[in-house]
């Protein structure tokens, strides 16, 4: 047996460099100043989330097909083409084009990310340290955006396209590494499939699909995991808006006075988010251990749907609900994908983990149009507050009629070698 650890470094040194931060803290004043209205950025977030949707399955499905790793690699040039495309596009269907090819990116790596990670652990039996490893890749992955957030703030201030070059730099460095992460031992080098039985073809992915999901592990942790997604992530909308008016309510008038810039100001603030964010995501296998995933997965949650309330009555605690909720979706996200990756099979793993990756996404059409109008006819902490009470009576609703959940044993940390639940199909 190989030693996993380049391995394990080169898959480190890929997250760190995926998910550059420079512009996320100033995209939208980018495209204001490029002449772009609300309405305008708003059609182009529509459009956004039907990429996803339409193309969740049919990239997980080339995943599966062409090598997990080839995806990614197909993931990474379009990220760098998104980038670039920041630079040349001057009016609405450029910015169209540049947000569409990102999101057709994400769905690249919704699956195959997830399920290159965990049959590269399998094949050295060690799939057991896949929550500590996918956990600690995210805090390292959230530690560079802090780092580039606040820094993409700063470089707006002195010139808007400065973030969007760096932004690129980076893009480039990412496809370098990507194309250095080993195939799965599954695939040839011609990227066909090498396993008993072969590959699954269009017509056996949708029906293998169906029976994974509904089996009787995943069926209800889906729907579980979509009214999380759903309710719980969609306040991630209100952030701007809620931040913005809170900060200019609280430290307006001094923020004023030195003369310190909105969007230097929002880099720092995200930044701190990324920090939250990384800190959870490297604890996520030790909550894991101490909780299980059945508690963890039930408790993290409603913390987050409670602390969605106390707004209402308490404005102060605007700033520590925001960062409950960046903090506990880090932890719980290597845990749920750990939990759906012991539960399906390796033939059609990046398919049937894009179908989900689908579903989540449909299932947070109604709750961000819900919510929207909601904060239309009332405020965004208002519709933040409704978010949190839909997922507490949603969740005790589907409690009442059945277990979302079902244990997994976890391995024993201290041991270098495995011990994991065998996979249920």
């Amino acid at each position: 047996m190989s030693d996993p650890s380049p391995t394990v470094l080169k898959y480190y040194l890929y997250r760190a460099t995926s998910g550059p931060g420079f512009t996320y803290p100033i995209y939208t004043l980018f495209l204001l100043l490029n002449g772009l209205s609300y309405t305008e950025i708003g059609i182009i977030a529509t459009i956004q989330a039907l990429v996803v949707v339409g193309g969740e399955i049919p990239t997980g499905y080339v995943g599966d097909r062409i090598g997990r790793r080839n995806s990614l690699v197909i993931a990474a040039v379009m990220f760098l083409i998104s980038n670039v495309g920041y630079l040349l596009a001057t009016d609405f269907w450029g910015f169209l084009f540049v947000f569409g090819t990102l999101s057709f990116g994400q769905t690249f790596v919704s699956g195959s990310g997830s399920a290159w990670l965990y049959d590269t652990l399998q094949e050295h039996d060690i799939e057991g340290e896949y929550t500590r490893i996918s956990g600690r890749a995210g805090a390292i992955s959230k530690g560079v955006r802090a780092i580039t957030m606040i820094a993409g703030g700063l470089l707006y201030v002195a010139d808007p396209y400065y973030p969007f070059y760096a932004a690129v730099a980076l893009s480039v460095l990412n496809v370098g590494l990507v194309v250095r992460l080993p195939k799965n031992a599954a695939y040839a080098a011609d990227g066909e499939r090498q396993v008993e039985g072969g590959s699954l073809s269009m017509l056996e992915a949708l029906p293998t699909i169906r029976d994974r999901i509904t089996s009787r592990e995943l069926r209800w942790f889906v729907v579980y995991l979509s009214l999380f997604s759903g309710a719980l992530m969609t306040a991630d909308m209100y952030i701007q808006p809620v931040v913005r008016d809170a900060l200019e309510q609280s430290f307006g008038a001094v923020l004023a006075t030195y003369g310190i810039e909105e969007a230097a100001t929002l880099g720092f603030f995200y930044a701190s988010f990324m920090g939250v964010s990384a800190i959870g995501s490297d604890y996520a296998a030790e909550v894991e251990s101490r909780l299980g995933v059945r508690k963890a997965m039930l408790l993290l949650p409603v913390g987050i749907a409670v602390f969605y309330l106390v707004p209402v009555f308490a404005p102060v605690a605007v700033f520590p609900m925001f960062f409950v909720m960046k903090g506990s979706n880090s932890l719980i996200f290597p845990i749920s994908s750990r939990y759906i990756n012991d539960h399906i099979g390796s033939v059609g793993r990046a398919t049937v983990i894009s179908a989900i990756a689908m579903v989540r996404a449909v299932a947070g059409v109604p709750f961000r149009v819900g919510s929207g109008a909601f904060a239309d006819l009332f405020t965004p902490i208002a519709a933040v507050a409704a978010l949190g009470a839909c997922f507490l009576a949603g969740g005790a609703l589907l409690y009442a009629f059945a277990t979302p959940i079902r244990e997994v044993d976890v391995p024993d940390r201290s041991s270098t070698s495995a011990g994991t639940a065998e996979p249920v199909d």
